[in-house]
This record gives structure tokens, sequence and C-alpha cells, in this order.
């Protein structure tokens, strides 16, 4: 099996896989930021760092997966002759 990882993701499932990865990466780091800013009024750092990060992450997760249907929801359903064909 060659394992190229320079190509571009090709099935749907790639591409949503990506944009949960996506969007889980991009959860994270604002939830470990405001447990940090939290951890450093309230104290119990790691306790507030996990919980914000996993907030962040779980949304990041459900904001990505949506993205992804919504973006991918529109191409399946539109129809290839309404997209600028030439007339017959």
């Amino acid at each position: 099996m060659p394992t190229d990882f320079s190509r571009n993701a090709r099935t749907s499932l790639d591409r949503e896989y990506a944009y949960m990865a996506y969007g889980m990466i991009g959860g994270a780091v604002p939830g470990i930021v405001a447990g940090f800013v939290v951890a450093a009024f309230v104290g119990h750092a790691a306790m507030w760092l996990s919980v914000f990060g996993g907030i962040g992450i779980v949304l990041g997760l459900v904001t990505g997966n949506l993205l992804h249907r919504r973006r991918y929801a529109s191409a399946r359903t539109e129809d290839p002759r309404e997209r600028g064909a030439a007339p017959e």
C-alpha cells in the first residue's frame, strides 16, 4: 500500500476527517488559552486547561463537521446542467 501523504484528500470521507481534525485543533487552541486565563485568576491550572480545552475540542469537532456538510451538500445537490451549460 503506497503512502503518499503529499497528495490532497480525494474521497469525501478523507475531506470530512480533515475538516474534523482542523476543527479540533482550531477549537483546542482557544480553549487552552481560555483555560490559562481562568486559571490565572482562580488557580488549578490543570483542571481549567483540561475543561476548556475539552470543550474547545468538542465545539471544533462539531463545527468542522457542520462546515463540511454545508460545503459539500450544496455540491451534491447541484445540477451540472444549471451551472452555465450552453443551451440546447
